[in-house]
């Protein structure tokens, strides 16, 4: 199976990587050629392709070639309507070039905060500028023709490289600290999207979260003291919160790889 990436940063890096190990004919871009280049000596091909109004997509290029694409950009840059204009034009080349696939990684963000559980089913009503880019921009991808798309939501990540003991170590009087938490580790970002390759039909929209969900306070306090940093303080408050849930799961059958996040801190002390 030929996967492109489009987007090889922290998480379309490591997927990528992964990939490669289980037999699939990688590609990946990259905005800067110091990133191509780092890209080609780990044994993927790469190209330099950049997200804007401005930027021009070469349709003929052979990234483009491929059985799934995964769109992995910086989530960040999704309130750019720049960044938004540039999407309009990989929607078209998606068309053009027939590409049977696509994933588009997206986030929880896109339903705000419902003081409840929500699932795949629940209506968006997004609460930041971002949130509601990603909302369009998922519309506008659920409209490709001729390709088959899922929307892979993401909680917040963890991982190598974003160890979450840093995120609020020292703060003081920090609020909402009985508001669950709806993470995912980058093992399990990379496991739910292999799934997904392998999954006829894709579902529509999948939400990626771990089925823990901890407290703000209990996570937060926790892995700062793991990760030896000063103890954040959190208001006992609960404010605005939701838990993220997929109704996907049983047909899925997927395997969580870390589902626990107090043993995954304790893993992380004693390595």
């Amino acid at each position: 199976m030929k996967v492109s990436i489009l987007g090889c940063g922290w998480f379309g890096y490591a997927l990528a990587q992964h990939l490669l190990t289980k037999g699939f004919i990688v590609k990946g871009s990259a905005t800067t050629l110091q990133k191509v280049n780092q890209l080609h000596s780990n044994g993927i091909k790469s190209y330099q392709i950049k997200i804007g109004k401005d930027e021009a997509l070469d349709e003929q290029s052979d990234f483009w070639d491929c059985d799934v694409l995964i769109i992995a950009s910086n989530i960040k840059l999704a309130g750019n309507t720049v960044y938004a204009s540039g999407m309009q034009r990989v929607v078209e080349v998606i068309s053009t070039r027939k590409i049977a696939r696509t994933i588009f990684i997206s986030s929880t963000s896109v339903y705000g905060d419902a003081d409840g559980e929500v699932d795949e089913s629940t209506t968006c009503k997004p609460e930041s500028a971002s949130g509601s880019m990603l909302v369009s921009l998922e519309a506008l991808f659920k409209n490709v023709t001729g390709s088959q798309t899922t929307m892979l939501r993401f909680g917040g990540l963890v991982g190598p490289g974003r160890l979450p003991g840093s995120f609020f170590a020292g703060k003081k009087a920090v609020a909402n600290g009985l508001a669950p938490v709806n993470l995912i580790h980058l093992k399990d970002c990379i496991g739910l999207t292999e799934t997904l390759l392998h999954f006829h039909p894709m579902p529509d929209y999948l939400n990626g979260v771990a089925p823990d969900h901890p407290s703000r306070a209990e996570f937060y306090t926790m892995a700062a003291k793991v990760q030896g940093l000063d103890i954040p303080e959190f208001v006992s408050e609960k404010l605005s919160w939701k838990i993220v849930k997929t109704k996907h799961q049983p047909a899925l059958n997927y395997d969580w790889q870390v589902s626990n996040w107090k043993k995954w801190l304790a893993s992380i002390r004693e390595s």
